[in-house]
């Protein structure tokens, strides 16, 4: 039996909304974010530490710069954005330098953690105060050193973890 054109664009429209639906219904996320390695990422419940990735969300200030940016799609979390998708690089009571060449964790520098003035739009970029951060309870700083203007802690200061949607496992990735 030979399919008309109409007819195989029906069974690959039904495929993928098959896989689509069996991808969610497993937690499965898929990042397409260069922040972190692209692929699917399953979501959860625990406790975050340090080297894990979370999905967290910004503040509504953050989602608001990054949805008018296109930094962020739309999503669940306050400001109708998308989580983030990070790494986990200080938890409570860990030490946190940030300034605009690095950002410093126990006296280790992040490789590749220099902080831009400007995001891809060349519009400038808030940030973390500069300074010296004891980590509080309940507390994780969030970055990315995959990309310079990665919206995370850099920018933004230290995630609550009530921001902290789930920790995510990768399944598969691409790079």
């Amino acid at each position: 039996m030979k399919l008309e054109p109409v007819g195989r664009a029906v069974v690959g429209v039904a495929i993928a909304g098959a896989l689509l639906a069996a991808i969610l219904g497993l937690g499965l996320h898929v990042n397409l974010s260069p922040s972190a390695p692209r692929g699917l990422y399953r979501a959860v419940a625990g406790t975050p530490i340090r080297g894990a990735w979370v999905a967290a969300c910004v503040s509504l200030e953050a989602a608001a710069i990054g949805r008018a940016r296109g930094y962020l799609w739309p999503g669940p979390c306050v400001g109708g954005v998308e989580p983030v998708l990070k790494p986990v690089v200080a938890v409570a009571g860990d030490v946190v330098e940030v300034g605009p060449e690095a950002v410093v964790v126990n006296g280790q520098r992040l490789p590749g953690s220099v902080s831009a003035d400007v995001d891809s739009l060349g519009l400038p970029l808030p940030h973390a105060v500069w300074g010296r951060h004891v980590v509080a309870a309940h507390e994780f700083w969030l970055v990315s050193t995959r990309v310079p203007n990665s919206w995370d802690s850099r920018y933004l200061g230290p995630f609550s973890r009530s921001q902290v949607r789930a920790v995510a496992w990768p399944v598969w990735t691409v790079d």
